[in-house]
């Protein structure tokens, strides 16, 4: 598969994934985004989110050719952080500013088959976006559980998408 194929279909899968995550934010209360989970560190809604624009962030900077830096991410991974949503357009915008970030990127990479470091491991520059959409999945799995566990309903785009039951009380 050519490069800018390959690079097209990880884009279009990174958008749909992404749009998931803002019909979560737009679809349940700022209330519920900030009520508190049962998981350390990342215990809201809203500290995964913030978390998500984060790791999306610094995997994009190893596309330009910097070291991978966590450092922001593990603040608030590990609760050294703390991060409260004002506002669910906050949120929003802090995930479109991510995203922004990312397309202006990805659309100045040649050579998507080329090389970079991450975690100790050369890794060509295509496996970087499908490491960025596992990361976001791997919070909408934890979403989903803790929706259901707290009987909270989900966005109708995630139960089609992920073929859920609705958790909606009958």
């Amino acid at each position: 598969m050519k490069d800018k194929n390959l690079r097209e279909v990880l884009t279009k899968a990174w958008k749909e994934t992404r749009n998931l995550t803002y019909d979560f934010i737009e679809e349940v209360s700022l209330e519920i985004l900030n009520t508190k989970l049962p998981r350390p560190g990342l215990d809201t809604f809203a500290k995964h989110i913030y978390e998500m624009a984060l790791v999306q962030k610094a995997y994009i900077k190893v596309l330009k050719g910097y070291p991978l830096d966590f450092s922001e991410v593990e603040k608030i991974t590990f609760g050294e952080e703390d991060y409260v949503a004002e506002s669910k357009e906050k949120l929003i915008k802090l995930l479109s500013d991510a995203d922004d970030y990312f397309y202006k990127t990805i659309q100045n990479i040649g050579e998507w088959d080329s090389e970079v470091k991450l975690f100790g491991e050369d890794m060509p520059k295509y496996e970087i976006l499908e490491l960025i959409i596992r990361h976001e999945t791997l919070h909408h799995g934890q979403f989903i559980a803790f929706t259901y566990l707290l009987k909270i309903e989900l966005p109708k785009s995630w139960i089609i998408a992920w073929a859920l039951p609705s958790n909606k009380e009958e």
